[in-house]
C-alpha cells in the first residue's frame, strides 16, 4: 500500500515522503530495540530485586499490557502492537498530517495570490490615471479616434 501511495504523490514529494517513509520506519525499529532492551533490563532488575513492581513505571503498560502481580511466575510479556501495526499507525498518521498541511498551504497559497492580484491591479490602475489623468481609457479613445482619424484623412485626400 505505500508503493501504491507514493506513485499516486505528486512528483515533487516523491523523493521526500521516500526519505521521510524510510527515516520513520528506521526510527520505529531503533525504538522497538530500545524497548526491548528495556524490557530486558526491567525483567532482569525485578528478578534481582523483588521489592520493585512493574506499577512503579508508567511506560511498561503503554508498550507491553498491563503489568504482571509480582506473586504470579514471569510470562513473556506481549507488546500491544506488532511493528508492522506502528508502522501503519504511522503511515496514517504522516498521511492524516501531510492532508493537513497540503490544506494550509493550499490556503495560504490562495491568499497571497488574492493579496498579489489585488496590487497588481491597484498598481495597474496608479499607473494608468498617473499616464492617463482622468482621461476616459486609452483602448475606448482608440476605436474612435481611428474612425474620425480615418474619415478626416480620406476628406483631405478628396
Amino acid at each position: 500500500s505505500t508503493e501504491i501511495m507514493l506513485l499516486k504523490a505528486p512528483a515533487p514529494f516523491n523523493s521526500s515522503v521516500v526519505f521521510l517513509l524510510e527515516q520513520i520506519l528506521y526510527n520505529i525499529k531503533q525504538e522497538y530495540k530500545r524497548m526491548q532492551k528495556r524490557r530486558h533490563l526491567e525483567n532482569s532488575f525485578q528478578q534481582t530485586d523483588p521489592c520493585c513492581s512493574t506499577d512503579a513505571q508508567p511506560h511498561a503498560f503503554l508498550l507491553t499490557g498491563p503489568a504482571l502481580p509480582a506473586s504470579s511466575p514471569l510470562k513473556k510479556e506481549q507488546p500491544l502492537f506488532t511493528l508492522r501495526q506502528v508502522g501503519m499507525i504511522c503511515e496514517r498518521l504522516l498521511k492524516e498530517r501531510e492532508e493537513k498541511i497540503r490544506e494550509e498551504y493550499e490556503e495560504i497559497l490562495t491568499t497571497k495570490l488574492a493579496e498579489q492580484y489585488d496590487a497588481f491591479v491597484k498598481f495597474t490602475h496608479d499607473q494608468i490615471m498617473r499616464r492617463y489623468g482622468e482621461q476616459p481609457w486609452p483602448h475606448l479613445l482608440y476605436h474612435y479616434d481611428l474612425a474620425s482619424y480615418v474619415n478626416k484623412f480620406e476628406k483631405v485626400k478628396d
